[in-house]
């Protein structure tokens, strides 16, 4: 099969272009697709579906990089898929993945928050398939992990592998799907030691409330956003939610359809 024939991937993510689940989840895509990457040059996260406004965008090509072409932009996810889509693409990708994210991106308040997801919704907003990945880390690890760019090793690494496969298998499907009405993101969200037993099971988002993202620092004048997984202990589960799966060990899809936003179903009778 030529590359022509192969579908297109444009792959970001919101860690940074040099984050190691980037990379396995572009090598895994590859075997069976065209992936072309477009990603932040640094960490995006918690920023949403942000567009940059103030600053010019310059893009930088990127030699030994997995896939066809890599990109790194100095801007957000949802910029990286614009500018390519827009820019940097000769055709239309058939499918945009997000991911996969360092740490899980399951209830309302954190999929409207994230960066992963929101590089994805641009997709969507482009009229595209698009999903966003995230994989689970257990809390003690989650520190350590993300400062050393994602490298994992052991079990780990296994289950990163794991999830990349799964991924990948995933965008392949919805890549030959007919390319659903309004916007829809499939969040994919895999547990903390997933091995690929299973695929992704069909969820939806828990509700959530997270209550004050800051906390005051040592200096006594400045705030800083610190998240506190208690929040997750402290919910009220939905059986059927991604939080639910999470915390049964299953992998988990929710089909985000954020045009239910705009408030015409108030509209109809």
């Amino acid at each position: 099969m030529s590359d022509k024939d192969k579908p297109l991937v444009l792959a970001t993510n919101d860690d940074g272009i040099h984050s190691n689940f980037l990379i396995r989840l572009v090598e895994a895509l590859s075997k069976n697709c065209e992936v072309i990457t477009c990603a932040p040059d640094g960490e995006r996260s918690w920023i949403g579906h942000a567009i940059t406004r103030h600053q010019p965008l310059k893009t930088e090509k990127l030699k030994k990089y997995p896939g066809k072409e890599a990109y790194s932009v100095n801007g957000t996810p949802a910029d990286c898929v614009n500018l390519a889509v827009g820019n940097l693409l000769d055709r239309e990708p058939d499918i945009v993945v997000s991911g996969i994210n360092l740490g899980y991106n399951v209830t309302m308040p954190m999929v409207l928050s994230s960066g992963t997801v929101g590089g994805a919704m641009e997709g969507a907003l482009l009229g595209l398939r698009a999903m966003a990945v995230s994989l689970a880390l257990p809390n003690n690890e989650f520190d350590e992990i993300r400062e050393g760019g994602g490298k994992v090793a052991g079990e780990m690494a296994k289950t990163l592998e794991a999830a990349a496969e799964s991924a990948a298998k995933y965008a392949c499907t919805i890549a030959s799907m007919p390319t659903p009405e309004g916007l829809t993101v499939h969040n994919v969200n895999y547990p903390p030691g997933y091995k690929g037993e299973h695929d992704p099971i069909l969820t939806f988002a828990n509700s959530l409330k997270l209550n004050s993202l800051f906390d005051l620092n040592e200096d006594g004048k400045s705030y800083q956003l610190t998240y506190k997984t208690e929040w997750l202990d402290k919910a009220k589960i939905e059986v059927g939610s991604d939080l639910w799966a999470l915390q049964e060990n299953m992998a988990t899809v929710s089909r985000l359809d954020f045009s239910e936003a705009c408030g015409k179903k108030y509209l109809e009778p």
